[in-house]
């Protein structure tokens, strides 16, 4: 005798369960893709304000550490002094042992040791000899890295650190050229941002002159008042920072590497291209044919007395790609009349995601 089974009801008021359907799963897998693509960028755009904030942090700190020590020697820092440490270089082509922003760090955190300090032949570290040039007499320091945030010694006394950096904002730069004599193991460690990369330091050396050297060789009189020598090791680098970014691309590398710029070219353009980047926007000279492009510059007035950049999110020292003219084409020239003459003309600097900070006005 055959049974035929019946489908057990389910008890009332429960209703019977079932799984998705494979079109409800997709709709559902759909949503969760638009929402990713729609928070992504946010999430993006969150992250770079907060690398960017932390950079700015880390720069404030370093200028207040700057301003401390001009309050207690008159002078911003630099462990070896800038004549010494430039001394018979060109100011473009050939690289100073140690770059500017590594020199104020042995300044304001110690490290270094001068013949004439009574620990130096305890003191441990490499010894770097700087010949004589002309008038400026030979100059020797010792280095040890691994005391450095003991603080400096300095007219024969010992001073706490000025600056004591945090976490990742400490150590050597990727990608980093260097001048003679020096080697990555024995190199000063940098001061890094947020991303990675080294912030660069430049100071003013002489309060008279031109706001940067007129010459393609920046030992020929005049000099400049600033000088890109300490930014050199860190600006021809062709893979700098943790992401290894190549500054000097033709399209998309520095500005600060152009040929051409204000009617000049080779290393004037450059050190033109600079002054227009930290020169004062209220205290541009007035437009007319009696005043040329690249007297503009030499005739202006820095913001401050030294400056602090970092790359920012790009990783690239004020990027040529960035800034571009009507027709959409990079702006290799930032002196020119094209820019000089129009309201962005000094105030280009801020069209560039580099974070910069002025200290000392």
């Amino acid at each position: 005798m055959h049974h035929r089974t019946t489908p057990t009801a389910a008890p009332a008021g429960r209703p019977i369960a079932r799984g998705f359907t494979l079109v409800e799963l997709l709709v559902v897998i759909g949503i969760i893709g638009l929402l990713i693509g729609l928070l992504l960028p946010a999430l993006g755009k969150v992250i770079a304000r907060s690398k960017s904030t932390a950079t700015q942090g880390t720069m404030q700190e370093f200028a207040k550490a700057c301003d401390a020590y001009f309050q207690e020697f008159g002078e911003y820092p630099s462990a070896i002094p800038d004549e010494v440490l430039y001394a018979g270089l060109d100011g473009d082509s050939q690289l100073p042992r140690f770059t500017a922003a590594e020199n104020a760090l042995l300044a304001l955190m110690g490290g270094s040791r001068i013949p004439s300090d009574p620990d130096y032949a305890n003191f441990g570290g490499v010894d770097y000899n700087f010949p004589a040039v002309g008038t400026i007499p030979a100059f020797q320091i010792r280095v040890n890295v691994a005391k450095m945030g003991e603080g400096p010694f300095k007219n024969g006394r010992k001073y706490d650190a000025f600056y004591a950096p945090k976490g990742r904002e400490f150590g050597r730069a990727q990608g980093q050229v260097y001048g003679q004599g020096i080697a990555t193991d024995t190199d000063v460690p940098d001061l890094l941002d947020a991303w990675g990369a080294p912030i660069a330091f430049v100071k003013q050396q002489r309060s008279v002159g031109p706001l940067v050297p007129r010459n393609a060789n920046a030992t020929i009189t005049p000099k400049g008042q600033f000088e890109r020598t300490g930014l050199l090791g860190y600006v021809t680098s062709a893979g700098l920072g943790d992401v290894g970014l190549d500054q000097t691309d033709a399209t998309k590398g520095s500005v600060l590497l152009t040929t051409s710029a204000g009617g000049n070219s080779g290393a004037v353009a450059r050190n033109l291209t600079f002054g227009q980047l930290i020169r004062h926007a209220a205290l541009n000279a007035q437009s007319g044919t009696a005043v040329g492009d690249a007297d503009r510059v030499w005739a202006g007035t820095a913001r401050g007395k030294y400056f602090l950049v970092s790359p920012g999110p790009d990783g690239i020292y004020f990027s040529r790609d960035q800034v571009r003219n009507s027709a959409g084409q990079p702006i290799s020239d930032i002196v020119g009349s094209a820019t000089n003459l129009n309201p962005d003309g000094p105030k280009i600097v801020e069209r560039y995601d580099d974070v910069v900070v002025v200290g000392g006005s």
